[in-house]
């Protein structure tokens, strides 16, 4: 090594972009949200679904138990116990506010101490720095849909003593909770970027939710027709689930139509995102 004079040098080196540049981002934005303040509650009250469904599934090969037994007279097939909860009411609720308490100040708290600079003065691209912040948001929210999900399949085979599982049902289980957590992820990052006001940016996810399901209800009520519904997020994700568990349809539109506002959404957050980053760039 040549021994260089007290001064400036030009740096030599070479910078080497890695697949998992974004882990960091990731690893370090799950502890943080697991040690905020009434993350417990919030996990508890999540993770009481699954609990009420797996004694309801238990209580369906015991004839002799009465508890929840109108809850296990509706789910007269594995199709519908699973359909039913992935995409009911409470759990969805809950999803928008796991989404709020992980998701809301992820991009927007970088916008108000202007970090983006921070980051990409390291070899950190843009896609890297999104999938740092996406895959936080998906973690936490697969954490309460698709693992249960899993858990809830398991604990049916030991109870019926049946390894019996149709491989569409297995694909629906599997697919229909990585669909729904990726557009309520997309949809919690592009309002995130619209604002360094963390309030203003969970109060905004909160009334998409809320205006998207009563806008719907009022649009159907003046024009009688059951498209409208495609634009709330809770009635959507239950006509989703029907078309992925191969049910009957709540809504009288064609149900594979349903697939379309979560890509719409996830396409609109990438191109959104990308275009806010790149800007806030340029100020910084």
């Amino acid at each position: 090594m040549d021994i260089r004079e007290k001064g400036y040098s030009h740096w030599q080196g070479e910078l080497k972009t890695s697949a998992a540049n974004w882990l960091p981002i990731f690893l370090n934005g799950i502890k943080t949200i697991f040690k905020k303040k009434y993350a417990k509650l919030i996990f508890s009250f999540s993770g009481s679904t699954f609990v009420v469904f797996l004694i309801a599934v238990y209580v369906s090969t015991k004839p002799e138990l009465k508890i929840l037994s109108e809850l296990v007279r509706l789910l007269k097939s594995d199709a519908d116990l699973f359909k039913t909860f992935y995409s009911n009411g409470f759990l969805t609720f809950m999803l928008v506010i796991l989404s709020i308490f992980s998701g809301a100040d992820l991009i927007s708290s970088d916008l108000k101490f202007k970090a983006f600079s921070l980051y990409f003065a390291r070899p950190l691209s843009r896609a890297d720095y999104l999938l740092g912040k996406f895959s936080i948001i998906l973690f936490y929210l697969l954490l309460f849909t698709l693992i249960p999900g899993i858990l809830l399949l398991l604990f049916k085979m030991i109870f019926t003593g049946s390894l019996a599982v149709s491989p569409r049902l297995l694909l629906a289980i599997l697919l229909f909770p990585l669909l729904e957590c990726v557009f309520l992820a997309s949809m919690t990052m592009a309002l995130s970027i619209l604002s360094a006001n963390t309030k203003f940016i969970q109060i905004a996810i909160f009334l998409a939710y809320i205006f998207s399901n009563n806008l719907a209800h009022i649009l159907k009520a003046i024009f009688k027709n059951d498209y409208f519904f495609m634009i709330s997020l809770q009635n959507n994700i239950e006509q989703m689930g029907s078309f992925l568990f191969g049910l009957q349809p709540k809504f009288s539109y064609p149900a594979w139509l349903s697939l379309l506002p979560p890509v719409a959404v996830s396409l609109l957050a990438v191109w959104l995102l990308s275009w806010r980053i790149k800007k806030a760039e340029s100020r910084s």
